[in-house]
């Protein structure tokens, strides 16, 4: 027989819900409308773009959150596209004879600046090794070499060899590809090409080759901004022929650059290569909303929980289909942000500390819809007092683990160690440090001026068929990443990030309610800017 609650203690009942949780059909359904052909890929400026940012903006208003702009609930970001083709394949020369490079089979070629055209007919080509100038590493890689008006060549990674240099195996931001050619224009080279290889990347050239004559996006050139005349990748067979052609071994020459503190190696190789830029200008949004803190004394601080709604539009067909649909990237981000939105807006009362829900654009782009934001923040940066960043929901079910990228950077790792613990998981450091997995989503941008950010990434510990689920998401780089194969398929099983979003919307709580802002490890790379 079952005994009734007394009166006040049913009031008590009724008068405290349940915590809210996240439900794996709703992260469906999300995925389905934004991951739609009829949003042909959310090609940065096309009419996919507006479609999604319209469904993010009116979900955030559905949800009762407040426009986190003062024009509304879009924060306009100016886009210069970049279309660049090559008119004249890469060429080259030296004492071992000619080849020619094709694209995109050997070698792809975009715009590094503003320029209209490259017209390379006798450029000096130079192996700088990993291209790196890191004072406070003991590394240089250029020396007093004048490398204005050359063609670099350069590796993408950083030094693993030393575990007291660059941080071991964890790859830093000077290991990334962008670094490389930021770090060239800096030099007044003319280009630079970087080394693809599996191991360097994360993920097959054919990711590499995507980007053929496909329109690139940039955040308009400042006025003195060091640029490049055109930004070229290579596969390791054709840098190995390049070298060839000087009287050097490709890896003779990278063995050399791990010694460290080598000077430039001019490969006695001249390049030849045209490449045509058609500009526009375009626009596009991030889009913003904002739970109101509850505590007068922190409600002026924000949390930011950030995703991208961008991916690559429409490009060449693969098996008869050419929309880039991202599904799980981002698609799956967008539906984790909008489901934790809705979970905090239902919340009896609200977080101490106020929320911003950040869409981004053009994150495939270079990270610029993030970039934009932090040069152009709607709350002082001193009042972001953390960022947590959904890039790619877990699709392949449960895990008893969550890695957390950029473990032990920030207090937020104890925070989501502490959670994690409450609900008998584990959270994990990343399983792949060699990526630099931490520079490539849009929390970079918030660590880069100062803001503590986490960003979680699907576990490898399945409940289920651990082995089989294990290779499903292997296979999700190794073929669907950046494919228009990145569609939503039945066999998705959402339970895992339903799980894991529901961990991730506890530790947004917590660091909402807590009395003190999150903190910078001492001596991390980020500290000082805090």
């Amino acid at each position: 027989m079952k005994t009734a609650l007394p009166p006040i203690l049913l009031l008590a009942a009724c008068a405290t819900p349940p915590p809210p949780t996240i439900a794996a059909p709703t992260l469906a359904a999300h995925v389905r409308f934004l991951s739609h052909d009829l949003l042909e890929g959310r090609g940065v400026g096309t009419r996919g773009d507006e479609l999604a940012r319209l469904y993010l903006a009116t979900q955030f208003e559905a949800f009762g959150l407040r426009p986190g702009h003062d024009d509304g609930w879009e924060q306009a970001v100016p886009i210069l596209g970049i279309t660049s083709v090559v008119t004249a394949p890469l060429a080259a020369r030296g004492a071992g004879g000619t080849a020619q490079f094709t694209a995109p089979d050997d070698f792809t070629a975009v715009a590094g600046g503003p320029a209209a055209s490259a017209r390379w007919q006798d450029a000096e080509l130079v192996f700088v090794g990993y291209g790196i100038t890191a004072p406070e590493q003991r590394w240089d890689d250029f020396g007093d070499a004048d490398l204005r008006g050359k063609v670099l060549l350069v590796m993408n990674d950083d030094p693993a060899g030393d575990p007291d240099r660059f941080a071991g195996r964890t790859r830093l931001y000077y290991g990334r590809w962008s670094y490389k050619f930021e770090e060239a224009a800096r030099r007044g080279a003319l280009g630079a090409i970087v080394i693809h290889t599996n191991a360097s990347a994360g993920y097959p050239f054919q990711v590499i080759q995507a980007s053929h004559e496909r329109e690139n996006f940039w955040l308009p050139f400042r006025d003195g901004q060091p640029t490049l005349e055109a930004r070229l990748w290579c596969s390791e067979d054709a840098a190995r022929r390049l070298c060839q052609l000087g009287g050097h071994d490709l890896d003779a020459l990278r063995a050399r650059a791990e010694i460290g503190n080598q000077p430039p190696v001019p490969l006695g190789v001249r390049l030849a290569l045209g490449l045509d830029n058609t500009q526009r200008e375009l626009r596009s949004a991030n889009v913003l909303g904002v739970l109101p803190g509850s505590d007068p004394a922190l409600r002026d601080e924000h949390i930011v929980v950030t995703a991208h709604f961008d991916h690559l539009g429409i490009g060449t067909p693969r098996n008869g289909d050419a929309i880039h649909n991202g599904a799980v990237d981002n698609a799956s981000g967008c539906a984790g942000l909008l489901a934790l939105a809705q979970a905090c807006s239902r919340l009896p009362v609200a977080p101490r500390r106020s929320i911003l829900f950040l869409a981004v654009t053009a994150e495939e782009s270079g990270l610029l819809g993030s970039q934009f934001f932090c040069a152009n923040p709607t709350v002082p940066p001193e009042r972001l007092v953390a960022n947590f960043n959904v890039d790619g929901l877990n699709v392949w079910g449960p895990t008893t683990d969550l890695e957390f990228i950029g473990h032990g950077k920030n207090s937020l790792t104890a925070l989501a160690e502490t959670v994690a613990a409450e609900r008998g998981r584990t959270i994990a450091p990343d399983s792949n440090p060699d990526l630099g997995l931490f520079y490539r989503s849009d929390h970079f941008n918030f660590a880069r001026i100062g803001v503590p950010a986490a960003y979680f990434k699907a576990g490898r510990e399945f409940v289920d068929r651990p082995e089989d689920r294990r290779r499903m998401k292997a296979s999700y780089t190794t073929v669907h990443y950046h494919q228009p194969s990145d569609e939503l398929a039945p066999w998705w099983n959402l339970a895992g990030a339903a799980a894991d979003l529901d961990l991730l919307l506890a530790c947004l709580r917590r660091c909402a309610d807590a009395d003190a802002a999150p903190t910078w490890t001492p001596g991390d790379e980020f500290a000082a800017r805090r």
